[in-house]
């Protein structure tokens, strides 16, 4: 169990929260994006705003680690798990960057597959961050990992099929290469996702 007879400071937990919270409205943010490109900057721009709310939530974390003598787990593990968190809504808005950089104005719909992916993903991780706080429910938490262990597996084939399009029917070779590259950045984002999970799994099976 995890040790509830230490005082415990409950910020880490509203900060992994309130990231979770943000990072799903960042994914669905994107997904919209890409069904709305002749408006893509109004996107792009929430997307950026978003991902500066996610440093300054990163950023507070770490001042609260470092004045915080006794943390609910390993200091490390909450190192990680900010980090990584932050890893996410940075490779989203990189691939959101991208789209005004590139001015593309249709993409394949492997593309949006993958945005769908990436909201099913963000909405696990959510999920299972609102849980982390007193482990409780320990297989629900994993159960939700292994979710978005699912969802990269799917994301994955999703690339691939995208990819082999391209190869196969793009013939203008700068859309080739703006395509790949977003296909690349958004594969990124997915495995970010299933970075946190391992790191969240990491921290229930030690501390259950």
């Amino acid at each position: 169990m995890l040790k509830q007879f230490l005082p415990r400071q409950e910020g880490f937990f509203t900060y992994f929260q309130r990231t979770a919270d943000i990072l799903a409205t960042t994914a669905i943010q994107f997904h919209t994006m890409l069904n709305d490109l002749a408006h893509q900057q109004q996107y792009v721009d929430a997307i950026a705003a978003y991902e500066n709310d996610g440093d300054k939530i990163a950023h507070q974390t770490f001042e609260l680690l470092h004045k915080t003598f006794i943390t609910p787990f390993d200091r490390h593990d909450i190192h990680q798990l900010t980090s990584g968190l932050d890893d996410v809504l940075d490779s989203i808005n990189h691939c959101a960057q991208r789209f005004p950089f590139y001015q593309l104005e249709k993409v394949p719909p492997e593309m949006i597959k993958l945005a769908e992916l990436s909201i099913q993903a963000s909405m696990l991780l959510k999920e299972a961050l609102y849980r982390l706080n007193s482990l409780k429910k320990s297989q629900e938490i994993l159960n939700f990992c292994e979710g978005i262990d699912h969802v990269e597996s799917e994301a994955h084939k999703v690339v691939l099929a995208g990819e082999k399009d391209l190869f196969l029917n793009e013939n203008d070779f700068k859309m080739f290469y703006k395509l790949k590259e977003i296909y690349s950045i958004t594969k990124e984002v997915i495995n970010s996702y299933q970075d946190v999970a391992n790191i969240i799994k990491g921290i229930v099976l030690e501390y259950t």
